[in-house]
């Protein structure tokens, strides 16, 4: 696969550290702490996205037909969790929100280090003139890490400021989301229109197998399981992206990952949806009829 223009990978950069700069800065770190404090609930989370999926993604490879680049991309994305849009899905389903934002930070902020730590074992091979490990992380760190700890600086600093600005950034990472991947689509829709049945039924698989992953492992609290489901599915193409530019140059890895964007974004806004109406519902049917 030819690479992505110069320009449009700068909008995809662009895109994750706006989008993480506005959680920072819409979640009061008094409410991440306490959501931290539950380390059952932050085990069963870290069990999910770490061990169980990857288990499950390397499984799948096995039962679906996959070119070797699409099935190195496949599994680059069962290895990296912490979804961005898992945040805006969170709300629409009426879920924790203080978790969802919580889950963000913990899963993408070990997605740094564990997946490029992954791919530098499990791929040694794959890929000329690879980039020093070191600076696959320095990447990450930049692009994810330090975003958040800005956010929670200016948030410190402008209080009554920081959730406005938060959820106007929110809106403009939308934006830049929307357009870079109308351009990638602009360049490269014959590759993405190429990949198979059996790997699109693969991706698919992935969402819904970590959909019942997470809740089965969201606890007893409906709002819980919901940010459980979503957060387990979509996992982090912003972080497979840099990886796979600087690991997989020239190559198709690129396409199950902006594949996995086209298909698990729309699958989880109409899983939010359902799971938002069913809250409703629930909630409705709960409160005692007035006389």
């Amino acid at each position: 696969m030819e690479m992505l223009p110069t320009y449009v990978t700068a909008l995809l950069y662009l895109f994750i550290v706006v989008y993480m700069l506005s959680v920072a800065l819409e979640t009061a770190q008094g409410q991440i702490k306490a959501e931290l404090r539950d380390v059952h609930m932050i085990g069963r989370a870290l069990l999910a996205n770490f061990v169980i999926v990857p288990v499950l993604g390397v499984i799948l490879v096995q039962f679906f037909s996959m070119s070797p680049h699409v099935r190195v991309g496949f599994l680059l994305l069962a290895f990296a969790p912490g979804g961005f849009f898992a945040l805006q899905f969170a709300r629409v389903a009426g879920g924790n929100r203080v978790l969802a934002v919580v889950l963000l930070f913990v899963l993408s902020g070990l997605a740094v280090l564990s997946t490029p730590t992954l791919v530098h074992l499990l791929f040694p091979i794959i890929g000329e003139e690879r980039p020093p490990f070191v600076r696959i992380i320095l990447l990450l760190l930049l692009l994810l890490v330090v975003p958040l700890y800005v956010g929670r600086a200016l948030q410190q600093f402008a209080p009554a400021v920081a959730p406005k600005l938060g959820r106007r950034l929110g809106t403009l990472s939308i934006l830049l989301f929307i357009l870079a991947n109308v351009l990638i689509n602009q360049y490269k829709p014959s590759t993405i229109k190429a990949i198979s049945t059996g790997e699109v039924a693969a991706i698919v698989s992935l969402v819904l197998v970590s959909w019942v992953v997470g809740w089965l492992l969201g606890g007893p609290e409906v709002r819980n399981r919901k940010v459980f489901a979503i957060s387990t599915s979509m996992r982090n193409v912003g972080v497979c992206l840099p990886i796979a530019a600087s690991y997989f140059p020239q190559t198709d890895v690129f396409v199950p990952l902006l594949a996995f964007s086209s298909i698990s974004i729309p699958m989880n806004m109409v899983f939010a949806f359902i799971l938002g109406h069913t809250l409703r519902n629930t909630e409705a049917s709960a409160k005692p009829v007035e006389a």
